[in-house]
């Protein structure tokens, strides 16, 4: 039997099961923080969360979980009729700062800082886990405001804005479209409002997708993810407490201008183009190369056989494969590009531009096939993870820039303009997971943020390199 519904929730509903994508990450909260110059105003946004949960009606759904033999299955419930006055459609909370940010950063933010606290964007009460946002029956969205007034900031206001839902329900896509949708509300703007699906029980697209086109018995390529049971979830906790505990692992902001980042694209760009004439390498293609080749130029015994996990969403390819659309699809929809295993001593021996032409033409492997064959270990294997079975460590690239949700303008609420970004996970064992690179996005001025776990020896030899980069440009 499902677990209850809030007593008020809404008839008519419409439910669909969420995928096997979504059951990785169902014990982790993710929090997509902005701080901003200026008080913002709770009351405008909460007008605007109160707008577009009403029209998306998606979003004033709530969760739910059906046991099955070996695991749960998450599904949405989806409010179809008149929403009652006391059912809440989203979660906003508010404080004010009794320190200034002064007691955190330096305004302006220089080169590489410390990030904020994810207390400052993030309500204690939000759950970590879906079973406690069905056990509460919270709504899916959870936003939080913290105000530094001018009385404590030297004559200027700030806030922090913070965006937290839970990872087994929205992946970064899906969270930058619900950012755009709420833009238009808080600017007055039509949007485009994602039909409702109709009432009774729905499968999920992505399933359908993968259930018709898996041929049983067919050799599938390596899906970049791991069973790991009971016995390598551990082993997997233990390595990321070691980072914390012994290695001083930490959570570090560095803003690249975008003169920098356009003459190392420039640079490797005219490289490649002298090895092949043919290759087309992106921004993203340069930017983990040299990610990998920052992180493990020191510290790292040569032999270490290291996975670059960089998730890439796969919308567009069931688009291409299937002809239909994701476009309004929140959910999980993604997986780790078909990197190539790599011992460090192969890092540091080839060049930038060698290795972007490697990730490149990885990149374009990708295919339907990776995504059924993630699809079918995740399903059949309720702890697993996107790491490589055959790798000795798993360096996470998160590549947001696209989604632009980073640039999201809250003008309209109060903001005098976004000064940086940050990114947070929240478990309900508050470990937090090391060896992973955020590239944000981008700041009004067109600066790239990148947002960086590392222990505290690669943390310098990451900041070595930022420094390289901006001193040398």
């Amino acid at each position: 039997m499902a677990d209850q519904l809030h007593p008020l929730s809404p008839n008519p509903s419409a439910r669909y099961p969420l995928s096997a994508f979504d059951n990785t990450f169902q014990r982790s909260t993710f929090i997509t923080g902005w701080l901003v110059k200026g008080t913002i105003d709770t009351r405008a946004l909460a007008s605007a969360l109160r707008r577009m949960t009403d029209k998306w009606r998606v979003l004033a759904g709530r969760l739910e979980s059906l046991p099955q033999p070996d695991a749960k299955l998450w599904q949405l419930v989806v409010p179809l009729g008149p929403l009652p006055i006391d059912y809440p459609t989203f979660s906003l909370t508010f404080s004010t700062s009794d320190v200034p940010l002064s007691t955190y950063i330096t305004i302006p933010l220089e080169t590489n800082s410390h990030s904020l606290p994810r207390t400052l964007f993030l309500h204690p009460d939000t759950p970590r886990q879906n079973a406690v946002w069905v056990a509460k029956s919270h709504p899916l969205t959870a936003w939080h405001v913290t105000h530094f007034p001018p009385e404590t900031s030297g004559g200027a206001s700030y806030s922090c804005i913070g965006f937290a839902r839970s990872h087994g329900i929205f992946d970064g896509i899906g969270a930058a479209s619900v950012m755009r949708a709420l833009v238009a509300e808080m600017r007055g703007q039509e949007w485009h409002v994602p039909p409702p699906p109709p009432e009774g029980t729905h499968p999920n697209p992505i399933a359908t997708i993968v259930n018709k086109h898996l041929v049983k018995g067919s050799d599938y390529p390596q899906s970049g993810h791991a069973a790991l049971g009971v016995k390598g979830a551990l082993w997997l906790f233990g390595w990321h407490l070691r980072e914390h505990l012994w290695r001083g692992s930490n959570h570090q902001i560095f803003i690249v201008p975008q003169k920098c980042l356009s003459s190392l694209v420039s640079r490797v760009r005219s490289a490649v183009q002298r090895s092949r004439r043919d290759a087309q390498v992106s921004t993203g293609d340069i930017l983990v190369a040299w990610i990998i080749k920052a992180v493990y130029v020191a510290g790292t015994p040569p032999e270490t056989i290291i996975h670059c996990s960089n998730f890439a969403s796969f919308r567009d390819l069931i688009l291409e494969t299937d002809g239909e659309s994701l476009e309004t699809y929140l959910h999980n929809s993604f997986v780790p590009l078909p990197y190539p295993l790599l011992r460090v001593r192969e890092i540091n021996d080839m060049s930038l531009p060698e290795l972007t032409l490697l990730f490149s033409d990885a990149r374009r492997q990708l295919s339907l096939n990776h995504v059924i064959a993630a699809h079918q270990l995740i399903a059949s294997n309720p702890i697993s993870m996107p790491v490589h079975p055959d790798a000795d460590e798993t360096l996470v690239v998160s590549n947001v820039s696209a989604s632009r949700i980073l640039e999201t303008d809250w003008s309209a609420v109060g903001s005098e303009g976004t000064l940086c970004g940050y990114r947070f996970s929240a478990t309900t064992t508050n470990l937090v997971a090391g060896n992973t690179v955020f590239i944000s996005g981008r700041l009004p001025d067109s600066s790239t943020v990148l947002d960086v776990l590392l222990n505290k020896e690669r943390m310098q030899n990451f900041a070595s390199a930022v420094g390289i980069l901006t001193r040398t440009t």
